[in-house]
């Protein structure tokens, strides 16, 4: 049996491995690479700079990617595989920017993949939740929010690069499916409280 995850990582190896080998690693050989076949001689002074520029456009652009799941969502989807194995009975799920939450109401878990860490499948009790409930903003779009040991989770049903109208069909299900997830946690960690 899969032991309850004693404390929430966010971020995993992949990530760190991503960040770094790619955040620094490539932007500093890229500038290598210029300084090496540029007229003159080698130069320090041109080679820092250039690598720290480029590093800085490499991790906004990773971090951006990571985030959004471009990067990890096949590991993500490799890894919740796995989710039939536990011995829970995940009934609701949902998958928004790289990221999936399973719910086992009746249980009292939830099961969560971030794609900042894609390769475990980090299992709670619903009892260590707080404050799930539903945003909505027509510039950031809709989302359901909670807190598990204290860090705020969040998880999109809508999000667009423009104005959203919530009142539109889009907009009220976005809302609608918000409200189902908070509802399910907030059912969840009923059960989970009655079980103690």
């Amino acid at each position: 049996m899969k032991e309850e995850t004693a404390k929430f990582k966010k971020y995993g190896k992949i990530f760190w491995i991503l960040l770094f080998g790619l955040g620094f690693g490539l932007p500093f050989l890229i500038s290598l690479i210029l300084c090496l076949f540029s007229e003159g001689p080698f130069r320090f002074d041109v080679f820092i700079p250039i690598g720290l520029v480029f590093s800085f456009l490499a991790w906004a652009i990773l971090l951006m990617m990571i985030g959004y799941g471009t990067f990890t969502s096949m590991i993500v989807n490799r890894t919740a595989k796995g989710i039939d194995a536990l011995p829970y009975c995940f009934n609701s799920s949902f998958t928004s920017r790289g990221n999936i939450l399973f719910i086992d109401v009746e249980g009292g878990m939830i099961g969560y993949i971030s794609a900042y860490n894609p390769t475990e499948i980090q299992v709670f009790s619903a009892s260590r939740i707080e404050k799930p409930e539903t945003v909505a903003s027509t510039m950031s779009g809709v989302r359901f929010v909670f807190y598990l040991d204290g860090k705020k989770m969040t998880i999109y049903t809508l999000i667009s690069n423009r104005a959203v109208n919530l009142k539109s069909g889009t907009g009220a299900e976005a809302i609608s499916k918000a409200d189902t997830f908070v509802e399910l946690l907030l059912a969840a960690k009923r059960n989970a409280e009655a079980k103690r």
